[in-house]
């Protein structure tokens, strides 16, 4: 038993260095089903192979030692080894671990430098690699200048004019590069935990000590890189945080008399069911025709005066949103002046007016190449050039999202996978994502959570879900539409419905009045 528990944890440690880092929870339990084993030998005697045989084992002069070159020479009788005498090289280790080599064997000078290329030469490609790679990840010579070149671009400073070692060409795939480096920075750490763990294997460190102070580090190794699946928080340690956000609503309440805290849709009651849009997934549903695009679009330019907005479009030109939103500003009809019936002139009047008001405001017109990761970038790249905690991101629309990425033969595979990618943004930037969702034909019109089209899981992911509905007890004078936004899911709050007169000719919701 203490010859088989010992060769399995001495099998792991040499291979903790070549194994993929998605490998380490099997690892990890390997470790674990070990631990009761270890526990019942805890008096072994570890030999130190560079120590003379003679001092290791008195008496025991004759025994064959394979590192000892004088009982060799001096003729000994082979023979193996006391039963509970283990080496920690050459048994299990062939030719011994030297992890000052093994350490430098997981650098790449060149990688690096390639991908600090990529960066000078598209500063955006820093916005797509940040989360993957913390600054220790380059080695000594690069270090330092990545840190400078993280500085300059999240402060929109000009970039050093340092040149690059041996100045190699752009990585073609920075975000690759970039994870490769992560994993040859977690190769870097796991060798020096495992010459930490084989040194005091050698000590008086108990076996049930050494294998949860093992657990925990790999568990520290893994949280080294930001994009991770999560960390175990203990509750005293949430509890500033938790306080820090009350005392944040406490505010808001006392200097605006409202309970919002999140980015304020400009709708009162909404604000008040949801405390504003808050860090999450929300999602936007209606029937063709209701106004979801305007109504968001509404919602963004509200935001926009006091944060950064982004707009992501799938089914409208960005131009044409432009045009909508400048127009709803001042109560205008933007079909008029993409008809060619408006003047020029009125035109750059009321940008000029309200232009300024609307400069947080930021589109991407949505293309089937557009990945989440790259949505993060950008969304980072905007919130670090306006210098905001928190930024509201829109996608319109899902569906038409997930129909140019076909990753799986069942579409609403598809769907639920962009579903979980959004969530996830939406935690990393910890700020609200609003997604406008198409429904299903047979539940068209109402506000119902099974009508949300595609994907079950559409329901279940979302923080919230609301729908634009008509109105079936109250009318409005046309061309003026009376219209029900009904919130049917709030993790934050209560249900309810918020009444509202949609202009759609001027592209405005307002609430009525009580």
């Amino acid at each position: 038993m203490v010859e088989r528990a010992t060769g399995e944890i001495a099998r792991l440690l040499s291979c903790v260095c070549d194994v993929n880092f998605k490998t380490l929870g099997r690892q990890q339990k390997n470790l674990t089903r070990w631990q009761q084993n270890l526990t019942r030998w805890q008096n072994v005697n570890f030999c130190d192979p560079w120590k003379p045989w003679e001092s290791r084992h008195p008496g025991d002069v004759n025994s064959f030692n394979k590192f000892n070159m004088f009982n060799v020479a001096a003729g000994a009788l082979e023979a193996p080894p006391p039963p509970a005498t283990m080496y920690l090289e050459g048994n299990f280790f062939p030719g011994g671990i030297n992890m000052a080599k093994e350490f430098t064997s997981f650098t790449d000078e060149r990688l690096e430098s390639s991908l600090l290329a990529s960066i000078f030469a598209r500063p955006e490609t820093y916005w797509e690699v940040a989360d993957l790679l913390p600054l220790e990840a380059f080695g000594s010579r690069n270090r330092e200048l990545y840190k400078r070149l993280s500085i300059a671009i999240e402060n929109d400073l000009p970039l050093p004019s340092v040149p690059i070692n041996a100045a190699p060409a752009p990585a073609p795939d920075p975000v690759a590069a970039a994870k490769r480096l992560a994993e040859l920075y977690q190769k870097r750490l796991l060798a020096d935990l495992a010459q930490t763990f084989l040194e005091k294997l050698r000590g008086e460190t108990s076996a049930t000590d050494l294998m949860t102070e093992l657990e925990d580090n790999l568990a520290r190794v893994q949280q080294r890189i930001k994009e991770r699946v999560g960390d175990v928080v203990a509750l005293p340690d949430l509890l500033p945080e938790v306080l820090s956000d009350v005392a944040a609503r406490r505010q808001a309440v006392k200097e605006q008399g409202v309970a919002a805290v999140g980015l304020p849709t400009g709708i009162g009651k909404l604000d008040k069911l949801l405390g504003g849009l808050q860090p999450g997934l929300h999602l936007l549903a209606a029937e063709p025709g209701m106004g979801k695009t305007t109504f968001a679009l509404q919602v963004a330019a509200n935001v926009a005066k006091g944060y950064p907005a982004l707009f992501v479009s799938f089914e409208e030109t960005i131009t044409r949103l432009a045009l909508k939103i400048i127009c709803a500003r001042a109560g205008l009809e933007a079909k008029r002046f993409s008809d060619g019936f408006g003047e020029p002139g009125e035109l750059e009047r009321i940008a000029r007016e309200y232009g300024p008001e609307l400069a947080r405001l930021y589109f991407i017109e949505g293309t089937g190449k557009l990945t989440v990761p790259q949505l993060k970038a950008k969304a980072l790249q905007i919130m670090a050039r306006e210098k905001a905690g928190k930024c509201l991101v829109i996608v319109d629309y899902l569906q038409r999202w997930a129909a140019s990425r076909r990753e799986f033969n069942d579409f609403r595979h598809t769907v639920s996978n962009l579903v979980s990618e959004l969530r996830e943004l939406a935690l990393r930037l910890s700020s609200p994502v609003l997604v406008i969702s198409s429904q299903n034909r047979p539940g068209q019109g109402s506000a119902n959570l099974t009508s949300l089209k595609e994907s079950g899981d559409l329901e279940y992911s979302a923080d919230t879900a609301i729908f634009l509905v008509d109105a079936q007890k109250r009318t409005a004078t046309p061309p003026s539409r009376a219209v029900d936004l009904a919130v049917e899911k709030n993790r934050y709050g209560d249900k309810g419905r918020v009444e509202l007169i949609f202009r759609p000719d001027v592209g405005i919701f307002r609430e009525v009045a009580k």
